[in-house]
């Protein structure tokens, strides 16, 4: 993984995550640093399903009020998955293949997993990730909970 904020005086990096960004787009990654001072997030940007850049965050670990996984559902993406279903399917003959793609596809999309990050400002900020991580992302949520526990 590539690491190029600078760190403090004292900071070393104590552990990296890589998190598929959702099941969909399974190779765009988003990444995160464990440092004994902070936790780094790096973000994809996506418009549709193209990659467009990213967004670099940095959580000072005093200022962590809480981090946790959750299951999200999206309730537009599941209708507009089953209406292209039914059109693609009612289409099959013609231009109803790539229909049933994007049906399942907009379906598939509408359940994320998303790690919370939760600030003592009160904002919270989610990373998704797909929900065969949902274990290295309880491992990563426990070790920041220990490193913010040593502190």
């Amino acid at each position: 993984m590539q690491f190029d904020t600078p760190l403090g005086r004292d900071e070393s990096v104590q552990k990296e995550y890589e998190f598929s960004y959702s099941l969909i787009l399974f190779f765009v990654k988003s990444r995160f640093w464990l440092t004994n001072k902070r936790l780094i997030a790096r973000k994809p940007n996506v418009l549709l399903f193209i990659p467009i850049g990213q967004d670099e965050v940095t959580y000072p670990l005093r200022s962590i009020a809480g981090i946790k996984t959750r299951t999200e559902f999206k309730f537009l993406p599941l209708c507009v998955g089953v209406i292209l279903l039914l059109v693609g399917f009612s289409a099959i003959r013609s231009f109803g293949f790539p229909l049933l793609l994007l049906g399942v596809a907009n379906i598939i999309s509408a359940f994320q997993t998303v790690i919370a990050v939760g600030s003592t400002g009160g904002g919270v900020v989610a990373y998704s990730h797909v929900p065969w991580e949902g274990t290295e992302a309880k491992k990563m949520i426990n070790e920041l909970n220990q490193l913010i526990a040593d502190i």
